[in-house]
């Protein structure tokens, strides 16, 4: 017997991307019905039963997120995906918890869409027929975490964060310095529940291994020299919470046997006592380095790699996710300019400029840079050569600051191609899209017509 085609809830206050989505998915043989408002979604749910819901999270005066609630409460197994091109942890963190499978980024890609819609499509017809369905590799902030981004990228991140934050696994994070690993540990400390109690994080790159024991696992009085009285650990200190390890694979292999008897075991000895004490922990780690080879080459115990990355949480350095720069630059002008009372703001040579930059010391170079440039700049407006002065301001004595693909005589014409490239792609992505191709590059649809003309570029054909 032939199966009816899978019905499918669009949900968008944007016209333009509803008929879209359903002629997209129309195209594949599922039937769509497409919904501008809550309300209307309402209504289609009450007569209308679906399999899926594509809910964006900002539909107007409304959030869809919160109708997310409603949908699980009419239909409880309909599969619901947020889509949105302003992602975040915590919106993301909220939409899982009220029940959404999965979480798509805009401008929305006609292969990942059709793959997802596949997938969940796949997953109905093993529950359906009695069959297991085997959960994904991907694991199961906190205001003020500052993880910004919506690139494909950082969605990922976003949705391990939000996925794993409820649960009490280990997580290791690992990404290039300066990438903003600390910041993931604190958004899923913020969303467990473990969030009341404090989180502690320890530099252990930093520390001497008998001093990051006593750090950590505590030490009874007379336990080395110095030691006159009992200290408590920050295991013991830290109960009921999170321990952040930051440089994990810089510890010592007598360190590494410790710490994975916290692990194996849920308990420490202080220095200088034969006494177990039971802990209650959750451990986040982190690292920049290569773990693989540590362990080939006999640095870091393999044992305990596999204890600490129950969960992985894979960090992109600035240069794969460039197209976050514009995003970063603005919450760090904003934070500038709140704490030193100002108005400073980048011009499109400024910005642009810096999407050309590389990045050796990611987001970290990133923020230190721009508060550089905002204390240079002469005029409250960061242009290009303010960019160039604050980053060989910058530069260590006797070496080359960061590479910029613009040579500064070249700079115009350079920034010029950029841009068009960037507004090109943003409207290829968009599928012509002109609103979401504007929501991507995060300007104004009129500033779109504008920035078009300007460039040469054909609105109706900007493939070419």
């Amino acid at each position: 017997m032939e199966s009816m085609p899978t019905e499918i809830l669009v949900v968008d206050d944007d016209r333009a991307t509803r008929q879209w989505l359903c002629s997209v998915l129309e195209a594949e043989g599922y039937v769509c019905h497409p919904a501008r408002s809550p309300q209307e979604a309402e209504e289609l749910l009450r007569r209308t039963n679906v399999q899926l819901a594509l809910v964006d999270i900002y539909l107007g005066d409304a959030n869809g997120v919160d109708f997310l609630r409603k949908i699980k409460a009419l239909q409880p197994d309909c599969d619901c995906v947020m889509m949105t091109a302003h992602a975040s942890v915590e919106t993301m963190a909220q939409a899982v918890k009220d029940g959404a499978v999965e979480y798509l980024g805009k401008p929305l890609r006609i292969d990942d869409l059709l793959s997802l819609v596949r997938r969940l499509e796949s997953r109905r017809q093993q529950r359906s027929n009695g069959g297991a369905v085997a959960e994904e590799s991907d694991p199961e902030g906190f205001a003020g975490t500052a993880i910004i981004g919506r690139s494909p990228k950082m969605l990922e991140v976003y949705r391990s964060i939000a996925r794993v934050a409820p649960t009490d696994a280990t997580v290791l994070i690992v990404g290039p310095s300066g990438s903003g690993k600390e910041r993931v540990a604190r958004a899923i400390h913020a969303h467990s529940q473990r969030a009341s109690k404090p989180m502690t994080a320890i530099n252990c790159g930093a520390l001497a291994e008998s001093v990051l024991e006593s750090e950590l696992f505590g030490h009874e009085k007379g336990a080395f020299t110095g030691a006159d009285s009992m200290r408590r650990g920050l295991f013991e200190s830290t109960s009921g919470g999170t321990i952040f390890l930051d440089e994990i694979s810089e510890t010592t292999p007598g360190f590494q046997v410790k710490l994975l008897r916290v692990l194996q075991e849920r308990q420490i000895r202080r220095l200088g006592s034969n006494t177990y004490i039971p802990v209650d922990v959750r451990i986040l780690a982190a690292t920049n380095a290569d773990v693989g080879e540590r362990i080939r080459a006999k640095q870091f115990r393999e044992d305990l790699y596999y204890r600490l990355s129950v969960v992985t949480v894979h960090l992109p350095s600035l240069e794969e996710r460039r197209e976050d720069i514009p995003l970063l630059v603005r919450h760090f002008l904003a934070r500038f300019n709140e704490r030193n009372s100002l108005q400073i703001t980048v011009n499109e040579g400024g910005m642009s400029l810096l999407t050309l930059m590389s990045w050796p010391g990611n987001v970290r170079e990133l923020e230190n840079l721009i508060e550089r440039a905002a204390i240079l700049s002469a005029t409250g407006e960061i242009s290009a050569e303010d960019v160039q002065r604050a980053s060989s301001a910058g530069a260590l004595s006797g070496a080359t600051p960061p590479p910029i693909v613009a040579k500064v005589e070249e700079t115009d014409t350079t920034l010029k191609g950029a841009e068009r490239q960037q507004i090109v792609r943003a409207l290829r992505e968009a599928a012509g899209n002109r609103s979401l191709a504007a929501r991507t590059l995060g300007i104004e649809r009129k500033t779109l017509y504008k920035k078009a003309r300007r460039l040469g570029i054909d609105l109706d054909a900007p493939e070419k």
